[in-house]
């Protein structure tokens, strides 16, 4: 389905960049061309329509992309390389021949690429068969698999068009792997617009992505955003036709002013999940005096604020959300008990904590099995987090529960600095903000997160439990 738009922008922009990466960058005519000659090549292996779901992973950036967009091409459902329920597994590099795997090697891969070009005939597909599987991750403790059809895709793409793009062409650049939905729809609708789709760009390549495009998106967690700022090159001025999208986790005001000044003004916020897609977004600087706001709800969907019975709640109350629209799935795939969990009379329930404001934004307050109670109190570790991320030095943050000598849970913060931080300064800083529990300070490299900016908060237990054993330090 999505390998059409590269089809199209193939005869119509045939000399537009495709695909930029550090070290080359591909034409549409050179990327549609490519995508037809590996087509047949996986063909002759017997990746063909009815082949069942096939999860991939290249270790080149491009040559994934190529393959990825081929196997649609060929009506084949893709999945990434972590989706274990996929039926065949294509693999990169040499190995004995196994029942479910299919291989290319560098040098087969070299001579596809190589060989003349001859245009695969066009597929009449089913918009409502399966065209991708997702792993979800943020939303639940265990990934599911998340069906798109070609139909859902299409009207996911839609969205991610209006919120992503909003007249944005230039480079599009997501800092996270097509196995994510962010990288996978990120690709899809700068494809579908005519854009280019970077690939391979680390943080460090990025100032001169920027710098070399005068227009484009980006697409990062608050972590990412933050590094970015503190390796922008001596010289480097804010790129105006360049739009920030962060999400994965709150925003920090400080932060996106600080964006907004040395990178580009258009900075925006949002919240979405695999289950569902896109569910909210705004410009930073519309919500940025409220702490936790993640936009509004872009038109196609309907979002609710419910109770534990599930009945819905006024504005300004905080309970579970929910969601309905036509971008979210019907369930997961081949888990029924956990379908029946999350989706229910229509609605996906998202398991976040949020609220609506008076004007229809929502703000999100954190996970429903993430909140804490110390001291008798309920509270929600994104106050503590955003709190301690406003402390100038504070790299990262997150806030955790282990249980004590008492068997009560305790409060703990785990920190990452700069060098040189001065760790006597952190307590003084939090004694400001009213509301927040007592805690205890872990301080260490870096805070684990996945692929989409989400807190691994059960790693951070593990290591303070193993800590407090004596196995490591804290």
């Amino acid at each position: 389905m999505f390998d059409g738009y590269i089809r199209d922008h193939a005869q119509w922009t045939p000399r537009a960049p495709a695909v930029v990466t550090p070290r080359r960058t591909v034409t549409y005519a050179e990327f549609d061309a490519d995508i037809d000659r590996m087509g047949a090549a996986l063909a002759d292996l017997g990746l063909v329509a009815g082949c069942g779901v096939v999860s991939l992973r290249a270790p080149e950036p491009y040559v994934h992309r190529v393959c990825l967009v081929a196997l649609a091409r060929l009506g084949v459902p893709s999945s990434p390389w972590e989706d274990d329920a996929a039926d065949v597994r294509l693999v990169f590099g040499p190995g004995e021949a196994a029942p479910g795997v299919v291989r290319l090697t560098a040098e087969a891969v070299d001579e596809v690429l190589a060989a003349p070009h001859r245009p695969l005939p066009r597929r009449d597909l089913d918009p409502d068969a399966l065209i991708r599987v997702q792993l979800s991750s943020g939303t639940t403790r265990t990934p599911r698999r998340v069906g798109f059809t070609s139909r859902r895709l299409a009207i996911a793409t839609l969205t991610n068009i209006r919120v992503y793009g909003a007249g944005r062409l230039g480079a599009w650049v997501p800092f996270s792997g097509s196995d994510s939905l962010l990288g996978f729809s990120m690709g899809v609708a700068a494809w579908a617009l005519g854009a280019a789709y970077c690939a391979g760009v680390f943080l460090e390549h990025l100032p001169q992505t920027m710098e070399g495009h005068a227009q484009g998106v980006v697409v990062m967690t608050p972590v990412q955003l933050r590094n970015l700022l503190s390796v922008l090159p001596a010289g480097f001025t804010p790129r105006p036709g360049w739009r920030v999208q962060v999400g994965g986790s709150a925003l920090p005001a400080s932060l996106a002013r600080e964006a907004a000044l040395r990178i580009t003004p258009d900075v925006w916020v949002g919240y979405g999940a695999t289950e569902s897609s896109r569910i909210a977004a705004s410009p930073a600087a519309c919500v940025q005096d409220v702490p936790g706001a993640v936009g509004i709800v872009p038109g196609g969907a309907v979002v609710e604020i419910v109770d534990e019975a599930g009945r819905p709640l006024p504005d300004g109350e905080s309970g579970e959300l929910r969601v309905r629209s036509w971008r979210t799935a019907d369930g997961y795939l081949d888990d029924p008990a956990a379908t029946a969990q999350r989706f229910r009379d229509g609605w996906y329930h998202t398991g976040d904590i949020g609220r609506r404001l008076p004007e229809g934004g929502l703000v999100i307050e954190g996970r429903i099995d993430d909140r804490m109670i110390v001291d008798g109190m309920k509270f929600m570790p994104s106050l503590l987090e955003e709190a301690a991320l406003d402390c100038p030095g504070i790299v990262d943050a997150a806030a955790f529960a282990v249980p004590g000598p008492d068997g009560l849970d305790e409060c703990w913060l785990a920190v990452a600095t700069i060098a040189g931080f001065d760790r006597d300064a952190l307590a003084p800083h939090l004694a400001r903000y009213p509301g927040l529990p007592p805690n205890r300070f872990a301080w260490v490299e870096a805070i684990p997160r996945n692929a989409m900016g989400k807190i691994e908060r059960q790693k951070l237990r593990e290591a303070l439990v193993a800590a407090r054993r004596g196995a490591v330090d804290v």
